[in-house]
């Protein structure tokens, strides 16, 4: 028998991604930006305090830095053979201004996502924000390129989750970096044909929230 929350946090899901859905009745109604450096430039600001999560080799820190930001930066992730300043959210006993999430959620079961938004949402301070990431399901081969993918999201699902978790959706990007005669080619003239097969070019969705 289903456990009567899961039942309750469905429908709360199906209510948040119907609004979101609204907004952006189709992933071509999502801004496009080509690098996520244009989010750090809009979001951060100096002295804000940034965690980011599934840091890997840390690339967001130098982003940011090349970005012109100072900010604490703090790194978390489960890989013991790169420096990070948290292996383990438990560990963590400070609060944020930001958390970075990037190309992570799909990683997890559905239920697992949602706990550790959910996790994440009490590390936010008030007013604190959000950036989370996933790879394009429009584009399918940035989801099935991957074997360790195990929970794929439709923007406005995304969305839904993300404020299951007690975030309020601010923006939703789509990403799209190439060399400029692909890029011009994809965007300019080929574009109507991606649009009447459904298929996007675009290679992640990156979704603000706002606590």
């Amino acid at each position: 028998m289903e456990n009567k929350n899961t039942v309750l946090e469905w429908s709360k899901i199906f209510e948040y991604r119907e609004i979101i859905h609204k907004r952006y009745k189709e992933v071509w109604d999502i801004p496009l930006i080509k690098k996520r450096s244009i989010l750090f430039k809009r979001f951060l600001r100096d002295g804000m305090r940034v965690l980011d999560v599934g840091a890997g080799f840390r690339g967001a820190e130098k982003e940011i830095k090349r970005s012109g930001i100072s900010i604490d930066y703090k790194s978390m992730d489960i890989d013991k053979s790169i420096c990070h300043d948290y292996y383990d959210l438990s560990e963590i006993k400070e609060d944020f201004d930001a958390i970075l999430l990037f190309e992570v959620i799909e990683h997890l079961s559905l239920e697992d996502g949602i706990n550790l938004l959910k996790d994440l949402n009490g590390l936010t301070k008030k007013n604190g924000i959000i950036i989370v990431s996933t790879p394009n399901i429009f584009n399918p081969s940035r989801f099935m390129r991957d074997a360790t993918h195990k929970t794929f999201y439709a923007y406005d699902e995304l969305s839904g989750v993300i404020n299951l978790s007690g975030y309020h959706i601010e923006e939703i990007y789509r990403s799209y970096n190439d060399a400029f005669h692909r890029y011009f080619f994809k965007v300019y003239v080929a574009g109507f044909l991606f649009r009447t097969f459904g298929i996007d070019y675009a290679y992640s969705i990156f979704i603000v929230g706002r606590k």
